[in-house]
C-alpha cells in the first residue's frame, strides 16, 4: 500500500488570514473616518437654546473692573449681563479659588503661585488696587462664594485650570460646590483639558461644561497678560480640529467655548450642527458684529457693554 499523500492547507489558511485582516483594516478605516472626520448633529439636552445670542463679561466685568474679582461680577449683573466668564484654581491646600494667572504677582500687590498659597493667604489678597489705586476691598474669593452670589442672577462659567493630565481633585471640589446649591443650571465649567471635563461628566452628568479652544499657541495679546514663567503651552493636538472632533465625541460637552481667531469655516460648521457655541473675545465693533452674526449661543467680551449694546441693535 502506498503512502498517502499530504493535503496542502496553507493557501486557504493564508486567503482567511488576508479576509480576516482587511476587515479589520477597513473597520479600523471606517471607525477613523467616524472619529476624525465626520461631525455629526449636536444632541445634546442640557442646554436650552435662548432667544438671542448671551453676552458674557470676560473676567468678571471685562476691561470694567478688576480682574476675575466678585466686585466686578456685582457690576456686570447689576449691568445687565446674562453672565460671566471666570477662572478657577486649586490653592496649596485643595481649595478652589476665583483666580486667573497662575501667579499672584499681575494682579495683586503679592508674589507667587496660587498652588503654592493656602486658601487663607489667597482671601487676604486685594485685587482692586492693581487695576486702580481708589478701589479697596475686591479680596480673592472661592469659587463657592461666586456659586452664591451668581445663582438665580445669571449663568457663572469657570475655567477650570489644570497644568497636566493627572488629576488634581479640582473636579470633585467645583461639582460638589454645584450639588450643594443644587446650581446645575446656573453653572458652567469648561476647560481647554479634555479629560478635565470627561471626569467632571463622570462625576455628575447633570453638570454642564464647554470645551475651550484655540488653532493658536499664544498670541501677543496673551503674552503680555501673563508672566513668563507661567505660559502653558497648548498641545499641538488640542489646536487641530480633526483631532478636536474626535475628543467632542469622546469626551461629549455641552457647549463649546472657541476663541474668535479660529478658522471661520469652523466656527460656521458647528453653529450649522446645532452646537452652543461661545466665541471669545470679541472686543471691537467689528469683532463683536462678525460674532454676533453668526447667531451663536453667545459672545464672551472684554467690553460687555459695547457687546450688550450692538446686540440690541
Amino acid at each position: 500500500m502506498g503512502t498517502p499523500s499530504r493535503v496542502d492547507v496553507s493557501p486557504p489558511r493564508r486567503g482567511r488570514r488576508r479576509q480576516i485582516l482587511a476587515a479589520v483594516a477597513l473597520t479600523l478605516g471606517v471607525a477613523a473616518l467616524y472619529l476624525f472626520a465626520y461631525e455629526p448633529p449636536y444632541r445634546g439636552s442640557l442646554v436650552a437654546r435662548p432667544s438671542r445670542s448671551l453676552v458674557f463679561a470676560h473676567r468678571g466685568f471685562g476691561d470694567l473692573a478688576p480682574d476675575n474679582s466678585l466686585y466686578a461680577v456685582e457690576r456686570a449683573l447689576a449691568a445687565g449681563m446674562d453672565g460671566v466668564d471666570m477662572d478657577g484654581q486649586l490653592t496649596r491646600d485643595s481649595a478652589l479659588v476665583i483666580f486667573h494667572d497662575l501667579s499672584v504677582d499681575r494682579l495683586t500687590s503679592g508674589t507667587g503661585r496660587v498652588r503654592d498659597k493656602t486658601l487663607k493667604e489667597m482671601l487676604a489678597l486685594d485685587l482692586g488696587p492693581k487695576y486702580d489705586p481708589a478701589i479697596r476691598g475686591a479680596y480673592v474669593r472661592t469659587f463657592e462664594d461666586f456659586v452664591r452670589a451668581v445663582k438665580g442672577r445669571g449663568i457663572l462659567m469657570v475655567e477650570l485650570k489644570v497644568p497636566g493630565l493627572a488629576p488634581s481633585g479640582i473636579e470633585q471640589r467645583a461639582v460638589k460646590i454645584i450639588q450643594r446649591y443644587d446650581a446645575h443650571q446656573d453653572v458652567v465649567l469648561s476647560s481647554f483639558n479634555p479629560l478635565v471635563l470627561y471626569r467632571v461628566k463622570r462625576l455628575d452628568p447633570r453638570v454642564r461644561t464647554a470645551l475651550i479652544f484655540m488653532d493658536t499657541n499664544w498670541n501677543p495679546e496673551l503674552v503680555a497678560e501673563i508672566k513668563p514663567g507661567d505660559l502653558v503651552n497648548l498641545p499641538w493636538p488640542l489646536r487641530q480640529e480633526f483631532i478636536r472632533r474626535a475628543l467632542r465625541k469622546i469626551v461629549r460637552p455641552d457647549l463649546l467655548s472657541i476663541n474668535h481667531e479660529v478658522d471661520e469655516a469652523v466656527i460656521d460648521r458647528l453653529i450649522a450642527k446645532g452646537w452652543p457655541v461661545f466665541i471669545w473675545t470679541v472686543d471691537t465693533e467689528e469683532e463683536v458684529r462678525l460674532a454676533l452674526s453668526k447667531r451663536p449661543y453667545g459672545v464672551i467680551s472684554n467690553e460687555p457693554i459695547r457687546a450688550r449694546q450692538l446686540r440690541g441693535e
